[in-house]
């Protein structure tokens, strides 16, 4: 079956060529091949999803002479995750890819139309780029030596979010091609007019899901690891965030291209950067460039030349198109005045824009910093102090968007005035009742408020006219989940408590107590008893030991409220010290006292041990014991054979008490012995105890509740552009104005712009 895998992937190399080369001789004008160049794609994209059906059989079939499998699979995980183990490495996530964006493939040749020989060629090229790193590096390779079972997935990603965040990620990095290649044929074409339409599509759809699968992988992060947040600006995070930030701009520039027919240049420059992002993150996560600055990154296959020449390759091919058409593309007027929506969206573009270039050179920081001696990546401040801005200047234009007309003008001077005064109000709440009084905080609440209140009457006129408009729901819950964002991680309060077992502990007004611990398959689980004001739930932090796995897997309890979320992370535990009545550390001449017994130790007496053929050797420490006027020579002895360690006590006080080495410290000539027996006092029983990080993370639902908006409303337009994909003209429902019958210029066409 190894061997068919790879034989799949040769053949799909081979006719993904030639569907780009017959696809590009029809491009040319020769029409009769546009047959033969369907039929190599189908034929690629059937061998494609063959070679992940087979490797998908091989992880089933549990068949561990296969590198892949034995690395990412194992006998005792669950179904769901042995299906999960598909995409749990490098090679399996390529070929995954590949079969998400043939599949894509099949459905733009269905519905591209003139545009299908130039857009075909395009994504052809495309899956020769990943499939050439495939030959190179093989998910069926072979293992070098047969074993009876695998590795498995990484503890961390044995969650049930592991099933379906990865493969809705690479649906959206999928998706995202498509539109790079309307744009790349319509330079091609000098169709600048024509093809927005459809790649706005396309654009929706790739910014929908890969936004839900962002969210996810915060949620996924949130409930499973236990550091208490959803987004830690790692690398490999950002690098899903910044083609989702290009896509969002790219959104509004399709959408204002096809409002006002401007912004034609940067339009395409966005499609190119979406795209553009998705490679260099992919670049950044699987060259292995990371591996020291991300727990996310994967290691260095050796395909990193791949990977740069396909990046290299689609940059060249875009930003030389681009710039030779440059001047063949004319501009016209996006706007007519700075009081317009046109204009503000465009400056929102831009925001989006400059928000994207800050999160990418934080992002390559690691990479940008190897040419010094110290390469580092930047802190979490960075981020803070650059992208906490542009979060403000977004929700200033979500708030000023609706109240103004395409063309020019305000649309509505009541709705003004009331988000000045609830911006206004805002500010002063904040300061007067103490919550904050940095600056930052403040514009960005107050902005937020004013967003909240004029989205939400705009949102609630639309729902009076019965005209459910998904750009009003998106504003809306994207401003939602600014406000739960901004609290829950800059008004956040957290502590470090130890808790003693059966001891009650008070922290952030809650009364704690680390009553139980629970053995489980994988380990053990601590239950902690949280009450406040006769509220009262038992949290159950996981510790787990996953096979071949270093150290131990803890994970948290979230106890969910209406207004926040309290958050209880383990972070380390010590077991009860029951069976432990102390040791005492002798050097050579040196004295101790314990319970009356004056010990002193003299030297070591070295030799073989009784059974000289088990070669073993014997250690005597020479102690003087002094105890109610008596003293008392005694030599306890330690023996070592076989590499077992036996301890032999020596007895003394009339057997009422014993001496036992448990330790030699032969550099320092000293000695680590215990005394027990019934005149010996054992020092008190250590209960066990738990170190937890409690937290309480403000609105932090209202970030969950926005994300929800966001992307429900990104999938209701999904939706409503597939009801009118027969080509007539779209349904004004992206349109954001306040008083649409007021705002629609004369420039604009009848007919349908695609």
């Amino acid at each position: 079956m190894a061997y068919l895998g790879d034989y799949l992937i040769y053949i799909a190399t081979i006719t993904s060529a030639l569907a780009a080369i017959t696809y590009a001789v029809a491009w040319r004008g020769r029409e009769e091949y546009v047959g033969l160049a369907r039929r190599f794609f189908q034929f690629s994209t059937v061998t494609i999803l063959a070679a992940l059906g087979t490797l998908m059989y091989l992880i089933l079939a549990k068949d561990y002479s296969i590198a892949y499998v034995f690395s990412y699979s194992s006998s005792d995980m669950p179904l769901y995750f042995k299906i999960a183990s598909l995409w749990g490495g490098q090679e399996g996530t390529f070929l995954l890819w590949l079969g998400l964006s043939s599949v894509m493939g099949l459905v733009m040749m269905r519905y591209a139309g003139r545009f299908e020989r130039g857009n075909m060629f395009w994504l052809s090229m495309f899956l020769v780029s990943l499939l050439i790193i495939l030959l190179k590096k093989s998910p069926f390779e072979m293992m070098p030596v047969f074993r009876a079972d695998g590795n498995g997935l990484n503890p961390l990603l044995m969650n049930y979010w592991m099933t379906i965040h990865p493969p809705l990620m690479f649906v959206g990095f999928a998706a995202a091609t498509i539109p790079f290649c309307y744009a790349l044929t319509a330079l091609v074409e000098r169709r600048y007019n024509v093809w927005a339409e459809e790649a706005r599509r396309w654009t929706l759809f790739a910014w929908s899901i890969l936004g839900i699968a962002i969210v996810m992988g915060g949620y996924w992060a949130y409930e499973t690891l236990g550091w208490g947040g959803y987004w830690a600006w790692d690398p490999v995070e950002n690098s899903s965030l910044i083609p989702w930030i290009f896509l969002t701009a790219q959104i509004h520039t399709l959408f204002v291209k096809r409002q006002r027919r401007g912004l034609m240049r940067f339009s395409l420059t966005m499609v190119m950067l979406s795209f553009w992002a998705v490679l260099y993150g992919t670049f950044l996560t699987r060259s292995g460039v990371l591996a020291d600055f991300s727990v996310h990154s994967f290691i260095d296959l050796g395909i990193n030349q791949y990977l740069i020449t396909g990046l290299v390759f689609f940059v060249v091919a875009g930003t030389s198109l681009l710039l030779y058409r440059w001047r063949d593309i004319k501009p016209e007027p996006s706007f007519s005045t700075v009081a317009s929506r046109t204009y503000l969206t465009a400056l929102g573009i831009v925001v989006l824009f400059i928000g994207g270039i800050l999160v990418l050179l934080g992002t390559s920081a690691p990479l940008l910093t190897r040419m010094t001696e110290n390469p580092s990546a930047v802190s979490l401040d960075y981020y803070f102090t650059t992208m906490t801005p542009v979060a403000v200047a977004i929700l200033f234009l979500l708030a000023l968007s609706p109240l103004f007309r395409w063309n020019k003008g305000l649309s509505s001077l009541p709705m003004l005035i009331t988000g000045v005064v609830v911006l206004v109000l805002t500010i002063l709440g904040l300061i007067v009742f103490g919550v904050t009084t940095q600056l930052i905080y403040l514009l960005l609440f107050g902005a937020a408020a004013a967003s909240l209140v004029i989205n939400g009457l705009v949102f609630l006129r639309s729902l009076k006219g019965r005209r459910l408009n998904p750009g009003h729901l998106a504003h809306l819950g994207l401003t939602v989940a600014f406000i739960g964002a901004a609290a829950s991680s800059g008004f956040a309060t957290k502590e470090m408590v130890t808790l003693p077992q059966n001891q009650t502990v008070q922290s952030l007004g809650y009364d704690l107590n680390f009553t139980t611990i629970e053995d489980t398959q994988l380990g053990f689980n601590c239950h902690v008893t949280v009450e406040r004001g006769g509220d009262e739930f038992v949290g159950s932090l996981a510790h787990e030991f996953w096979k071949n796995s270093e150290g131990v897997m803890r994970k948290p309890h979230v106890k969910n409220y209406w207004l926040d979320d309290l958050y209880l992370s383990p972070v380390a535990f010590e077991e009860p010290q029951t069976k432990n009545p102390g040791t005492l550390y002798l050097e050579k001449g040196g004295t101790v006292t314990q319970d009356g017994y004056e010990v002193t130790f003299h030297d070591f007496e070295t030799g073989q041990g009784h059974d000289a053929a088990m070669a073993s050797l014997r250690a005597v420490a020479n102690l003087t014991i002094r105890h109610d006027g008596v003293s008392e020579e005694v030599g306890p002895a330690i023996r070592v054979e076989a590499n077992d360690f036996i301890e032999e006590p020596a007895s003394f006080d009339n057997d009422r008490a014993t001496v036992t080495i448990v330790g030699l410290r032969p550099e320092e000539g000293g000695v680590v012995i215990r005394l027990a027996g019934e005149s010996v006092t054992p020092p008190p029983v250590q209960a066990a105890s738990l170190v937890i990080e409690i937290s309480k993370k403000p609105l932090i639902q209202l970030f969950w509740l926005g994300t929800l908006m966001v992307f429900g409303a990104g999938v209701i337009g999904v939706t409503q552009k597939l009801r009118h994909a027969n080509g007539r003209r779209f349904a004004e429902t992206d349109d954001l104005s306040v008083e649409e019958s007021d705002d629609e210029p004369s420039s604009v066409p009848s007919g349908n712009p695609a």
